[in-house]
């Protein structure tokens, strides 16, 4: 199925994309908002991270089991396309100091919409993500902000959900969540885009059906005759 015919150039507009480095968020801190030269800077350090790139020997079923892992693969029919300059880099982390490890570490999916980065995910490989990883991760991005945790029952509309919001509760916010041994971090922004993208699918989705009732509707006493 393609996407819905949403009209995302002014989306952007809308949502103010493009802005997101230092909107309402402290820029030496905040992760999400860098370009891909910062993000390379940060990532790409000697003895700690490099580019990541899956195993030559990796078979087609492997790599299909990993792809579904990745938390945003069920809304993936809602997601931007490189039409409109949507983005993944992933990174390898090493979990150790100064030690460049491959097994002990960290995949980290970025995703860049028109140059800035909204959306990080968080994989973490060889041992289990904890409590204090996590505790780690959202310290490294809330500047001089408080993360508050959000039962999810208090989610409201959002189609990535969230445990944690940083921010005042509008669009300057960012959001987090895990699952298993991922964690996400993003723009509310972003997720204000899907949710929009989500209202004109589900849309076109209860009119398709409605034609296909129709049809079968009539074609049904055809369908039968001679019974």
């Amino acid at each position: 199925m393609t996407h819905p015919g949403y009209p995302l150039r002014r989306a952007f507009q809308l949502f103010g994309f493009g802005f997101l480095a230092c909107s309402g968020l402290n820029c030496l801190e905040a992760r999400i908002g860098d370009n891909i030269d910062q993000m390379n800077g940060r990532m790409l350090q000697p003895s700690i991270g490099k580019f990541f790139s899956w195993p030559k020997d990796m078979d087609e079923r492997a790599k299909e089991r990993a792809l579904k892992e990745n938390p945003l693969y069920p809304f993936a029919s809602l997601l931007p396309t490189a039409e409109d300059d949507w983005r993944e880099q992933i990174y390898w982390k090493s979990a150790m100091s100064k030690q460049l490890s491959n097994e002990d570490g960290w995949r980290v999916h970025v995703y860049f919409l028109r140059g800035s980065s909204v959306l990080e995910c968080y994989r973490r490989v060889g041992n289990s993500l904890n409590e204090f990883e996590i505790n780690a991760l959202l310290a490294r991005v809330r500047g001089n902000q408080t993360w508050r945790k959000i039962p999810r029952k208090e989610n409201g509309e959002t189609v990535l959900g969230f445990e944690y919001e940083l921010g005042e509760n509008g669009q300057e916010s960012l959001r987090a969540r895990r699952q298993g041994d991922w964690f996400i971090i993003y723009h509310k922004r972003l997720d204000d885009l899907l949710v929009a993208r989500k209202a004109k699918w589900d849309a076109l989705e209860e009119k398709r059906k409605a034609e296909e009732r129709a049809i079968h509707e009539k074609t049904a006493p055809v369908s039968v005759d001679g019974f």
